[in-house]
């Protein structure tokens, strides 16, 4: 994932320069099977331009039948100021003019291939952040917690995926999903309509280290040295197969290169690190 996952921002204004937002998957395949949980998470704001009706901004992942779990920094707004320039926010969400949560009305499309059709779709109509983001304020001493949770208006009848027990181990082979940028230029031109696929692995967390990855976070690699997540990518799903079964592994969150996609290794939060608030927040509602 390269800078934050989240797509990129349309405009109508021709050839505008690609606000590094979201992160799409460079140099993986189309997916022949929607594994279950796999989510795409949209939203309307037509206050700001016609083209963000069923918008794509980011992965994520359906953990029960009626909550989602993504990356925070897809659903809440970076901090103003001084801050906003620092080069660990940087790597979460570089848009000049990002639009306000507040105007976005948030679903999700899960069980397809296609993020404009299939499968079954709901409506968002509750946000539950981890109460320790932060947009990484303090790493690599202090924790992320880029994780968020979204309600849905209805129990989907779609397959919902296993959360791992034991954090991925550096030399776990694992799969992320995607439908974020596939081309290195490919910022100006759109999101894929079709769910990518990328085979990856969890490495040592040292090879994470210039995106301040802390405790809680697993690092996985790039391919070839070329290949990863990119922009539309954030809150993408990592799943890994145990004893036969693909289990939510990791939380797509930033890259390791806040500028190019697939240069350098990704930072997923590690869920099974987060497992029991995951499962606090499905029982009560509360981030606490």
């Amino acid at each position: 994932m390269a800078a934050a996952l989240t797509a990129p921002a349309a405009t109508a204004v021709a050839d505008p320069p690609p606000p590094p937002v979201d992160t799409m998957i460079i140099g993986g395949h189309p997916a022949a099977t929607a594994l279950p949980g796999i989510t795409s998470l949209q939203y309307d704001a037509p206050a700001h331009g016609e083209q963000y009706i069923d918008y794509h901004t980011c992965g994520a992942a359906l953990v029960f039948r009626g909550w989602v779990v993504t990356a925070a920094h897809c659903v809440t707004d970076p901090p103003a100021g001084p801050a906003a320039r620092s080069s660990m926010l940087g790597r979460f969400n570089a848009d000049p003019a990002p639009i306000p949560t507040a105007d976005k009305a948030f679903q999700v499309r899960t069980g397809s291939l296609d993020r404009l059709s299939g499968g079954e779709t709901a409506t968002v109509t509750k946000i539950v952040v981890h109460p320790g983001w932060k947009w990484g304020d303090g790493a690599p001493k202090s924790k992320v917690y880029d994780v968020a949770m979204l309600k849905l208006d209805h129990l989907v009848q779609e397959p919902t995926v296993q959360i791992a027990r034991i954090a991925a181990q550096p030399g776990t082979d694992a799969k992320i999903f995607g439908w974020g940028v596939t081309e290195p230029d490919s910022t100006r031109t759109g999101l894929p309509r079709r769910l990518q696929q990328l085979e990856t692995r969890v490495i040592a967390p040292s090879r994470c280290a210039e995106a301040f990855i802390a405790a809680g976070e697993v690092c996985t690699n790039n391919p070839s040295g070329t290949d990863g997540s990119c922009y539309g990518d954030s809150g993408t799903p990592a799943l890994a197969t145990i004893d036969g079964v693909p289990q939510l592994v990791g939380i797509a969150s930033r890259s390791a290169d806040p500028k190019f996609c697939g240069v350098e290794p990704d930072v997923f939060t590690s869920a099974p690190d987060l497992r029991n608030w995951i499962y606090h927040v499905a029982r009560t509602g509360n981030a606490t």
